[in-house]
């Protein structure tokens, strides 16, 4: 990882509107959020988000960080698949490391040279961006950075 931008700490109120957004289903948070984000100015050839899995998208009815990048009309490539796996919320730190990496490439797509900006909710211990980075750079990527919401 090149560069890791953290819009907000992850916690007081922003922490509970996040757990409001993600698990009570508030869709409205998603608008301020929208508004609030500032994505790094850096051109990319690819903003790609890290995905949840699709069962976790059909509980919720949406999926919170494609909602907020479609509501700030940012382009993205959903480059990565999430297999079936536990919550990660539920699980400590030393399963989440133990844990296989969770990520697929779905698109075949030439990424060779290409700087990409991954893009997630929070960032805790690093390992969901470990996982994809590591599906990404043996497509021989130049570099990627990372934007969060939270930290």
């Amino acid at each position: 990882m090149n560069q890791l931008y953290c819009q907000y700490q992850y916690k007081g109120m922003l922490k509970t509107l996040i757990h409001q957004y993600k698990f009570k289903k508030d869709v409205a948070i998603c608008e301020i959020l929208a508004t609030q984000l500032q994505f790094p100015k850096i051109s990319y050839d690819y903003i790609v988000p890290i995905p949840s899995p699709l069962v976790r998208d059909k509980e919720r009815t949406f999926n919170p960080v494609l909602a907020v990048l479609d509501e700030m009309g940012v382009n993205y490539e959903p480059l990565l698949y999430t297999r079936v796996r536990p919550k990660q919320s539920l699980l400590g730190k030393q399963l989440r490391a133990q844990s296989k990496n969770p990520f697929e490439v779905v698109k075949n797509i030439d990424l060779e040279n290409k700087n990409i900006l991954l893009v997630d909710d929070i960032y805790t211990t690093g390992l969901t961006v470990h996982n994809a980075a590591e599906l990404l750079f043996v497509r021989k990527i130049r570099k990627f950075d990372v934007f969060t919401f939270a930290r």
